[in-house]
């Protein structure tokens, strides 16, 4: 699969997306991507959540995401919020806020950015106006729901869902439900579903192998974090061919999104594929990690079966696992993980 296939696939898929509706007219800050009208008799719609349900009575204008990737969706169904949280910093973004994958389909009006260090509160979004608050992919809670429906509609992670860790389809069409635009959000699901079936046909041996995702812990302890099955950077090489190595399915996260291995567990981490997501730059990561001589007992390591991936591009774009990233990721890391297999 070469890059010009999966960005020209995501560009066909977008457009199609944009313009099932035709042109949109001037007006609302939510328009600024160039998106289409909602679908006739979208609206009202109800949408139930883990903490209640949803009622938007007509098309949002004025759109604030809390979540931490929706941005990228919202952009890609040719909506332009007015404000979204940041999650992870790009210092040369054209964009602020937003990765290389999202930042050619942002329209001329600016965002406000909610800073990764700093998630907004209750009352800040408040003051922002919105009538409609994204929050599938965010941390929000019982009482934080509860504020800000009381004054505007909240679309929230669905029942049975774990902060965090909502499925990318789920995600993606639970927003196109709530901006009347449910056919454009299939095409990009559909779309990035055949992204994944060409590179899975391109590499059959993919299939089965096992794989770990993995970065030094940040806690002080020399261990290290691993991602755990459900979390978005797991969840991509699976859509793959790949399973999570057992030494860390097997764990229980307790609710959360990966784990800690010491030292001493350390083998836990083999696996037929080792990702590591590098923590500020790949060269400061790999150096640290290729001067350990507790990673360096790991099988898989010794094989030369190790991937490293820069936070600001390919681990970036796992790390989102959305309906825009996903495209760029595959161009960015398959030829990686061809190296480190010998396909």
């Amino acid at each position: 699969m070469t890059h010009r296939t999966t960005l020209a696939a995501l560009a066909a898929v977008t457009a199609l997306a944009l313009s099932a509706c035709g042109g949109s007219s001037g007006g609302s800050s939510s328009e600024e991507a160039g998106g289409s009208a909602a679908a006739d008799g979208a609206f009202p719609v109800t949408i139930p959540n883990a903490f209640g349900e949803t009622t938007i009575d007509a098309e949002p204008e004025r759109i604030v995401v809390i979540g931490y990737t929706e941005v990228d969706t919202l952009l890609a169904l040719g909506v332009q919020p007015v404000a979204f949280q940041e999650f992870v910093t790009f210092p040369d973004a054209a964009v602020p806020g937003l990765g290389p994958w999202a930042e050619d389909l942002a329209g001329e009006a600016e965002m406000q950015v909610f800073p990764v260090s700093s998630p907004p509160g209750v009352e800040e979004v408040l003051a922002l106006q919105p009538d409609l608050v994204v929050a599938v992919g965010s941390g929000i809670e019982q009482d934080e729901y509860d504020q800000l429906s009381a004054v505007v509609p909240v679309l929230a992670r669905p029942e049975g869902s774990t902060a965090y860790l909502v499925d990318r389809d789920d995600a993606t069409l639970a927003i196109g439900q709530a901006l009347g635009k449910e056919d454009q959000a299939q095409e990009l699901v559909d779309g990035v579903e055949d992204a994944f079936t060409e590179a899975r046909d391109a590499n059959p041996d993919f299939a089965g192998k096992t794989v770990v995702v993995t970065l030094p812990a940040t806690d002080g302890s020399g261990g290290y974090s691993a991602y755990v099955s459900g979390d978005t950077r797991v969840s991509f090489f699976e859509d793959l061919g790949f399973e999570l190595t057992p030494g860390i399915a097997d764990i229980d996260a307790e609710g959360g999104f990966f784990v800690t291995i010491s030292a001493e567990q350390v083998q836990l981490l083999d696996a037929d594929l080792v990702v590591v997501l590098a923590l500020d730059s790949v060269e400061e990561t790999r150096a640290t990690l290729e001067a350990d001589p507790v990673f360096a007992t790991v099988p898989a390591v010794q094989a030369g079966r190790v991937i490293y991936t820069d936070p600001l591009s390919g681990g970036g774009a796992i790390s989102y696992n959305d309906v825009v990233s996903v495209p760029f990721a595959l161009d960015q890391l398959v030829p990686q993980i061809q190296d480190a297999l010998g396909s």
